[in-house]
């Protein structure tokens, strides 16, 4: 199921908080409704205080100031203008003629945060196009993959090369594949024609957590590993670990 921002659904995966969650609307029709409920609440307190003969008289003013208010709600809420209110965290999108327009919908989960600035910058700039211009965004990430692998200390200059390098080095055959399903899909938004991008949108989408995937597997774990072997394995112990891998000095 697709649970993007879509404009007027009751349900989707909020911008800000991340859950799928029930969101409640509000337009010039909704403005008008609630202005009225709260006029015609004020004035049934105020009812119970007058005398019956001028219960008429404020029953036809309600009428009349609830008329005003369906005809000039325009002349306060702009036309094409709705918010839509998320029942987690009570933040509000901002739509304008059936679009988002805030907060910038960025419908992917975050960058890695492991890879180079530069890298999750792409990654941002990628996820703010996916829905208008996937093939774009699917660029965008190719190119993010080509900075990622210079990261990793290749020479960043041709994918396919450096792929080819790292399955020398012993690269797990997962990760070749996660590489080389960025990198046919990023050249073919370069290069339109090999593949069907009909359903390019969903394919650009699965194309970030791909990039993430490769940063989490390249970067992120072994980076935990690392650290965790050198707060946990005393220093005594590491040397006879050295000795033994005949890396000892």
């Amino acid at each position: 199921m697709d649970v993007a921002p879509t404009f007027g659904s009751k349900k989707f995966l909020c911008p800000h908080c991340r859950v799928v969650a029930q969101q409640t609307w509000f337009d010039v029709r909704q403005a008008a409704k609630s202005a009225n409920t709260i006029i015609s609440h004020v004035f049934y307190e105020y009812r119970g205080t007058v005398a019956d003969w001028e219960q008429k008289a404020i029953a036809q003013f309600i009428r009349q100031v609830n008329d005003a208010n369906d005809r000039h709600m325009l002349d306060f809420v702009p036309p094409g203008f709705s918010v839509a209110t998320c029942s987690s965290c009570d933040k509000f999108t901002l739509w304008v003629e059936g679009k988002l327009v805030f907060p910038p919908n960025i419908p992917v989960a975050p960058p890695n945060s492991d890879m180079d600035e530069d890298i999750q910058s792409l990654y941002l700039e990628a996820a703010s196009i996916v829905g208008d211009s996937p093939r774009g965004a699917t660029a965008l990430l190719r190119l993010g993959l080509q900075l990622l692998l210079k990261q990793l200390g290749k020479s960043g200059k041709n994918i396919n090369s450096d792929i080819k390098e790292l399955v020398s080095d012993g690269l797990s055959p997962k990760i070749q594949q996660a590489l080389d399903l960025l990198r046919v899909v990023g050249n073919n938004s370069v290069h339109p024609g090999q593949i069907d991008m009909n359903d390019g949108r969903e394919i650009a989408l699965k194309l970030f957590h791909v990039l993430n995937f490769i940063a989490d597997e390249m970067i992120s774990k072994p980076k935990e590993l690392e650290l965790l072997y050198s707060e946990v394995v005393p220093d005594e112990t590491k040397q006879h670990i050295n000795e033994r891998d005949g890396n000892g000095s």
